[in-house]
């Protein structure tokens, strides 16, 4: 009788802590999202680092409206953000987050075509204005951000509601 209890509760720790790997890693694993950096420099670089998304769709850099700065991305109004620029690679391959340049503020990397502005180079980044860049955002979560240009210097600021 002792041997059973004492093989009943092995098999009953085992099972926990099968069913805690189950659990846990699943969503240990789904927290490793797509990363974006930026340089302070004028006009910024952005960097990716790759996460569970492994192609960037499109970079894009949009003037965040005052209603918007304090709101997360799913409340906001995006009719009143402007696109200032916007740039798709040319290919899949081209896309590819391992594979991405440093994507520097109006400059088209190779492999992309600018689709916004259609010709020419973007406006010039205000000092004072938020800027929002990156990955489109429903796919990449934590793949874009926001700045402002203050003192001569790219400055990252907070993203409401992004962790």
């Amino acid at each position: 009788m002792i041997i059973k209890l004492k093989r009943n509760r092995r098999l009953g720790k085992l099972q926990l802590v099968l069913m805690v790997l189950v659990v846990v890693l699943p969503v240990i694993a789904c927290q490793y999202h797509v990363t974006i950096s930026m340089s302070s420099d004028i006009p910024p670089s952005f960097t990716f680092e790759r996460g569970h998304v492994n192609y960037l769709d499109f970079f894009f850099v949009e003037e965040v409206a005052p209603e918007n700065q304090n709101v997360p991305y799913t409340r906001q109004d995006p009719d009143k953000n402007v696109v200032v620029w916007q740039v798709w690679p040319k290919s899949s391959d081209d896309g590819r987050i391992d594979k991405l340049p440093a994507i520097t503020y109006g400059k088209v990397p190779a492999g992309f075509v600018q689709k916004i502005p259609i010709d020419g180079a973007p406006a010039t980044l205000v000092e004072g204005k938020v800027y929002e860049a990156g990955g489109p955002p429903v796919t990449m979560s934590k793949g874009f951000l926001r700045f402002i240009i203050k003192d001569g210097k790219a400055v990252r600021i907070p993203v409401p509601g992004q962790e």
